[in-house]
């Protein structure tokens, strides 16, 4: 089965790297620029397995504030966490959440994106 991942980043270029990335490596992919699209595109889809979000999102809530909205209303939606700017806390984020430090190696983003244990 293909996963269904939900990339949010304010970026535009390191958005569409990432989603290229990720499609290629056989993943169904959608974007968000931040909180509120995000939070649109899950209330019309919640068929999606991944959330994919960076910190620091242009204007407010934030990528933490997102993941911790997510993992309350779709908790079966795993939250990966990315930053290349901040590292939070563990308690900071979900606890099922996990934080994945940007830049990151393309192999390595596919296998956190796809592996189920790491959870």
């Amino acid at each position: 089965m293909v996963k269904k991942v939900l990339i949010v980043d304010d970026e535009p270029l390191v958005l569409s790297t990432t989603a290229a990335l990720l499609a290629d490596g056989g993943f169904e992919v959608c974007e968000a620029r931040g909180y509120e699209e995000a939070i649109g595109r899950l209330e019309s889809d919640s068929a999606c397995d991944v959330l994919v979000t960076d910190i620091s999102l242009a204007g407010s809530p934030d990528g933490i504030a997102l993941a911790r909205a997510v993992a309350e209303r779709w908790p079966h939606v795993r939250v990966v966490i990315v930053s290349g700017a901040v590292r939070p806390q563990g308690g900071d984020y979900p606890e099922r959440a996990i934080f994945f430090t940007k830049p990151y190696a393309p192999g390595a983003l596919l296998k956190v994106v796809g592996d189920g244990e790491v959870w």
